[in-house]
Formats: structure tokens, C-alpha cells, sequence
């Protein structure tokens, strides 16, 4: 047997030692590239990049044959001349003076544009319809309020109109689509806007030319048609005439604002502002305030030796648990993960590939690792959430759990962006609700038999409002989890019951507001 210990992990046994650096390894921690063994990705990239320069070296200092020689100059004369040519036509061709193009015009939308009010909770909307992409200014009693362009699906909502506002006092100009236009917000026109606003009715088949004006009723008073201030990025625009469409607005008679005498003023935050790094979210590893319920999670990596055994005993115990499972593992065994739904079972996110994310296996302490960046980091997290969704058809649950329990106020920011709360297991004055079950060399000091690692687990000072860590697969001859039966008896004689991680937060006052802002975030992302 080896003498030798992990170079990551002390307390487990060493077999074979890195190719590249000679760190010794155990089984965990070994990275195997054909037949060649490996302590990380570092290292597998210097020994690549070593027997290939080698290889090289070797290849340039055979000698050459003389035809082979004067093949491989005459190939290489021939490539510097082409690049050569192409160059110099690239040259020639922008040295041709180009026709300017033509100014931008506004022009007219083929479809008619439609308006519909609506009032809720004291505030009065806007919805515009009409063609996708085409451009509409909105104005108030005679005043531009905004201009808005119509997406895909030509529709627009203008939000908080003022206080009173009718279908009288609003207008819409159809700028049509292409158009070069920038969104502008009360801001004053050039030319002096009258009061009174006239009444314009609908022609009944409206011309799609640029020339053709609606039937206009004049007021008792000659007044002037409002000339909205449309800037544009390009400074030179066609003197072509912008021609108003006849607007139609249908109020919802159900949907009537309250009345007040004064406007309130309305204090609404963005639906997914990212939050500052100021902001993280806490820890959570225990509930205090959650009564007497303890949560049982799993962790699945990418093996499943055991799992459907697991599945079969919560069923029998009735028991809903939380899993939290990786990408490779719902790849790999998607016949598992739609059981576990169909069971009742909530899945959290673990990552896709299960990477180490801080420094914390080299020198303890949990800083981000070079390659983990916010925008990697939530590519682990979504994909893994696309995987599950086509396996399974259902959403994740708005939880996740770092990998090898390495994660740090960073993380737990960018993945609640994305609605997502870290969840990790229950650790005080330094007892821990970590099973240990991944441990499964008998020789280890952190080994411990299934019924010693129950009576470890019941010491935990504050059993109510834990969360126990345990996994979906095991190498052990005799299963960890065969100690759930007595263990949960000995829970129920004092007075606590097992449950999911949402059956925690839900009796917990502290943690039920943030985890409907999580779910909050995660409808609107999806």
C-alpha cells in the first residue's frame, strides 16, 4: 500500500503521482488523459505543450531532401505573393472616391397604429400597436411625451402617463419604420405648441403614400398642427413631410384611475436591477426561525451508483427531499431525474461540470480563480438549468450549491441575478451536518460506519433549522442512507420533522420574502 497522502486532500490515500509537477494523487483527484495522468488543467497543458515542442524540435532538425526544400520555398514565395496582390487591391479599391449615400427619410408605416389606455393600481399605461419596427411619438395635451419603436411583435407600452390623462388628450404620430429616430422624453418642441389640440377622424381607406393627410375637423378656433421635435443621430435629414396617422384609442371602461387631486409620485425599481456587490445576499446554511423542520438535501455529480435504491427508500419513508444535481449528471441519467420529479422531489442547481471555483483547496481561503469570471460562472448555472428543463420538462428551484463547498459573497451575488440562493449545509461551533458519506476509503481518517455517522449527526447543537448533506451515489459496500429509517425516528421523538429546502424557508420569516424575490427573478429571466 502507498505511503504517500494526497497532495490536495492529507487525509486520503495517494496512488499515482502528477506527470508534470509529481504531486502524489488519490483516485478523486487524478485527471487521466490518455493513459497519462494529471493533477489539473495546468499541468495538462504544460505537458502537452512539452511533447509537442519536442516533437517539433525533433521533426525541424531531420534533414530536408533537396526537392522537398525547393517545393516548400517555392510554396511559400508563392503564398507571400498572393497575399501581396490582395493587399494592394484592397488598396486601390478604398482609394476610390465612393458616391455619398443618400440622407435618411422618414417614411410612413403601412399599417394603422392603434392605442389602448390602461389603469392599474392608480397609474395609467399606454399600449401601442401597429407594424414592427416602425416609430410613434406619443404626446400630452399637445406636448411630445416619447418616442417609442415597436418591437417584433409591434406592440410598445408607454408607462406612468400623468394623472388624469383621457383618450382626448393623447395623440400618436406614425414616423414609420427604419427610420433613424432617438427616444426623446418631455422635452419642449422648436415651434410653439397650441393648447387646444384638433380632432382628427380617421379616413376610411388610408393611402400608403407619403402624400396622402387625413380628413381634418377644425376647432371653433384656427389653431396649428403640433410639429413634434424629432432629433436624429445623422446630421443632414430629407425635407420629406412627416404625415400624421389617424389614431384610434379604445379605453377600457372596467379599468378607471382613482381619483386624486394632486399626483403621487411613483417609486418603482427596475423588475431585475443587478445587485452591487454591497448587497449579497447572506449565507444560508441555517434557519433558526423555520420551527421545528429539518431539511434533507442530495448531491448527484455525475455517477449514480445507488441512486435508484435512494429513490426507492424515499418512497417508501414518504419523504420530499431537495436534490441538487450537475449537468453531466441529468445528460447522463435523465431517466433518474424525471422519477425524482414524478416523485415529488424539488432539483437545485450544482453546476454544470462541477468545477472547483475559489482557492480554497490550495491555500483555504475562498478567492475566485483566474478562469472564473461572471459570465462563465452563469453559463455553469443556465445550462444546467436547459438540461433539466428538456429532460424534464419542469423549472429548477431557485437554489444552488457550490461545488466542494467553495463559493464566497461574489458568487452568491451573481447567481441571485439570475434568482438563484446558495444553499449549503449546516455547520457550527465546529460541528457540521456534512455526512461525509463521499468518504469511502476505510483507512481515512474522516471514515466513519453508517451508525456512527448517525450519532455524529443527532450531536449538532441546533438540529431545528438544519440542512444535512448527504449524496445520490455512493462506492461503499453498505449504502450511507440506510440510516434514514432510525434516524428519522429519533428526530420524531424530539419533535422534529424532515423536509424539502422550500419547506424551510416557507415557515422561516427571514428567508420567505427573499426566496419569492428569487422566484420573482427567475420568471422574469425565463
Amino acid at each position: 500500500m502507498s505511503r504517500h497522502r494526497c497532495h490536495f486532500h492529507p487525509s486520503r490515500v495517494a496512488r499515482v503521482s502528477c506527470r508534470t509537477c509529481g504531486h502524489w494523487l488519490c483516485d478523486r483527484c487524478t485527471s487521466v488523459w490518455r493513459g497519462r495522468v494529471y493533477c489539473s488543467r495546468t499541468c495538462l497543458a504544460r505537458g502537452l505543450l512539452e511533447e509537442w515542442s519536442t516533437a517539433a524540435w525533433s521533426l525541424l532538425r531531420r534533414p530536408v531532401p533537396p526537392p522537398w526544400a525547393l517545393g516548400v520555398v517555392g510554396a511559400a514565395v508563392a503564398a507571400l505573393l498572393t497575399v501581396t496582390a490582395v493587399l494592394a487591391g484592397r488598396l486601390l479599391s478604398e482609394a476610390r472616391p465612393e458616391t455619398p449615400p443618400a440622407a435618411p427619410s422618414l417614411q410612413l408605416a403601412q399599417s394603422e397604429v392603434e392605442g389602448t389606455l390602461i389603469t392599474k393600481d392608480g397609474r395609467i399605461a399606454l399600449e401601442v400597436r401597429g407594424m414592427a419596427g416602425a416609430g410613434v411619438l406619443v404626446t400630452v395635451d399637445g406636448t411630445p411625451l416619447e418616442v417609442v419603436v415597436l418591437d417584433g411583435r409591434g406592440t410598445a407600452t408607454v408607462r406612468d402617463l400623468p394623472t388624469g390623462t383621457t383618450s382626448g388628450d393623447v395623440r400618436l404620430y406614425a414616423l414609420g419604420a427604419g427610420s433613424a429616430i432617438r427616444s426623446v422624453r418631455r422635452e419642449e418642441p422648436a415651434a410653439p405648441v397650441p393648447s387646444p389640440t384638433p380632432t382628427v377622424t380617421p379616413t376610411a381607406s388610408p393611402t400608403p403614400t407619403a402624400t396622402a393627410t387625413p380628413t381634418v375637423t377644425p376647432p371653433p378656433e384656427p389653431t396649428a398642427t403640433p410639429v413634434p421635435v424629432i432629433p436624429s443621430p445623422s446630421p443632414v435629414v430629407s425635407p420629406t413631410p412627416i404625415v400624421v396617422r389617424p389614431l384610434r384609442l379604445s379605453r377600457v371602461p372596467e379599468m378607471r384611475p382613482a381619483p386624486s387631486p394632486t399626483p403621487r409620485p411613483v417609486h418603482r425599481a427596475p423588475p431585475s436591477r443587478p445587485i452591487a456587490v454591497k448587497d449579497r445576499l447572506p449565507d444560508l446554511h441555517l434557519v433558526p426561525d423555520a420551527g421545528p423542520r429539518i431539511a434533507l438535501t442530495f448531491d448527484g455529480g455525475s455517477t449514480a451508483d445507488g441512486t435508484t435504491e435512494l429513490l426507492e427508500l424515499l418512497r417508501h419513508l414518504d419523504l420530499k427531499v431537495t436534490l441538487f444535481v450537475t449537468g453531466q449528471f441529468i445528460q447522463k441519467h435523465s431517466g433518474l431525474m424525471r422519477r425524482a420529479v414524478l416523485d415529488g422531489h424539488e432539483v437545485g442547481n450544482h453546476t454544470f461540470s462541477h468545477p472547483h471555483l475559489t482557492s480554497y483547496a490550495r491555500d483555504r481561503r475562498h478567492r475566485l480563480l483566474p478562469r472564473v469570471t461572471r459570465s462563465w460562472f452563469r453559463q455553469e448555472l443556465l445550462r444546467t438549468e436547459k438540461l433539466f428543463r428538456k429532460a424534464t420538462g419542469r423549472e429548477m428551484v431557485p437554489y444552488w450549491r457550490a461545488p466542494y463547498g467553495e463559493e464566497n459573497g461574489t458568487l452568491r451575488a451573481w447567481a441571485y441575478e439570475l434568482g438563484y440562493i446558495h444553499v449549503r449545509w449546516s455547520s457550527l461551533r465546529g460541528a457540521s451536518l456534512d455526512s461525509r458519506d463521499w468518504v469511502d476509503d476505510e483507512h481515512s481518517t474522516l471514515y466513519e460506519d453508517s451508525n456512527r455517522m448517525m450519532r455524529r449527526l443527532l450531536r449538532f447543537p441546533h438540529l431545528a433549522g438544519g440542512i444535512v448533506l448527504m449524496h445520490l451515489s455512493t462506492h461503499r459496500e453498505e449504502p450511507p442512507w440506510q440510516v434514514l429509517p432510525p434516524m428519522l425516528e429519533a428526530l420524531d421523538e424530539r419533535g422534529i420533522r424532515a423536509t424539502s429546502v422550500t419547506g424551510l424557508l416557507e415557515a422561516s420569516p427571514t428567508w420567505r420574502p427573499r426566496l419569492r424575490e428569487a422566484r420573482r427573478r427567475c420568471q422574469e429571466r425565463r
